[in-house]
């Protein structure tokens, strides 16, 4: 079982990972089908019992709509980073 620190798991529940990428518009569609691919690999490999649900976005666009929308307010208030940024080469 999974424990939610709000209190809001349930069994319809998901783990949303939020990632936040400097990637334009179209670029980001380019690789989201490839992610949600990934995650989906992960889920069967593993016998997860929750879903894995990617969310790919720009930072620019995280950060313009951060204090309009209250997934991304919860994202910067009880997200873990998983890792920092890198530059790819």
């Amino acid at each position: 079982m999974v424990r939610m620190r709000d209190g809001d798991y349930n069994e319809h529940s998901d783990i949303d990972i939020m990632i936040l990428t400097d990637l334009k518009d179209k670029e980001l569609s380019e690789c989201e089908s490839k992610i949600w691919d990934l995650a989906y690999d992960i889920e069967s490999n593993n016998d997860f019992s929750i879903d894995l649900s990617p969310k790919i976005r720009n930072i620019e666009t995280f950060n313009y709509w951060l204090q309009a929308l209250p997934f991304y307010m919860n994202v910067q208030k009880e997200g873990v980073i998983l890792s920092e940024p890198q530059s790819v080469k």
